[in-house]
């Protein structure tokens, strides 16, 4: 069957997560690509604080200079099956890019990321239960990788709109 190679940057880090929506998910591996960085300013259009009902602010992309390197996982999938993966996905579009085996280990590949780049910003909603729930599973899938990629992982992620080293670590910490 014919396959499609995604490299996933935010919840699709976390395998449970991944699984939910491509069971057919295989050849797993960490990788980064270059030119971008992860940011947190986009409103999901299915994830909700659960006291207010405002939409939780997901991850999205930045492009940045072109050494530039933003780390997450490549994975193959059957074209068959990419509906559900797009209907998840649905604020973003697809793009190809150059992914690069995170160790070095395997050639560079074709992969394709999601990217809303035409989008009104959205600002990470503090004290929601629901929005450090989305942030903790991006995060418990970078800890199966090693220390090293949680750390390039927080190194390459940006908060729109908040530029307080303070309130960003206390967002790192769960606590805001």
């Amino acid at each position: 069957m014919d396959t499609i190679r995604i490299f996933a940057y935010g919840s699709l880090l976390k395998e449970t997560s991944l699984r939910k929506t491509v069971p057919d998910a295989k050849d797993i591996y960490p990788a980064r690509v270059f030119g971008f960085r992860r940011v947190f300013n986009l409103a999901s259009h299915y994830r909700f604080c659960e006291t207010t009902g405002a939409p939780v602010c997901v991850l999205n992309l930045e492009q940045q200079e072109p050494e530039a390197a933003m780390n997450g996982i490549c994975f193959e999938m059957d074209r068959g099956s990419i509906e559900s993966l797009v209907s998840r996905e649905q604020i973003y579009s697809m793009h190809p890019v150059t992914a690069h085996d995170y160790h070095g280990e395997r050639p560079k590949q074709t992969a394709f990321l999601f990217w809303a780049s035409d989008h009104e910003p959205y600002r990470y909603l503090a004290g929601s239960e629901a929005q450090r729930h989305y942030l903790n599973l991006c995060l418990r899938g970078c800890e199966v990788f090693g220390a090293r990629f949680l750390e390039d992982f927080r190194a390459s992620t940006a908060f729109w709109a908040i530029d307080s080293a303070e309130e960003i670590e206390r967002i790192w910490q769960g606590e805001y």
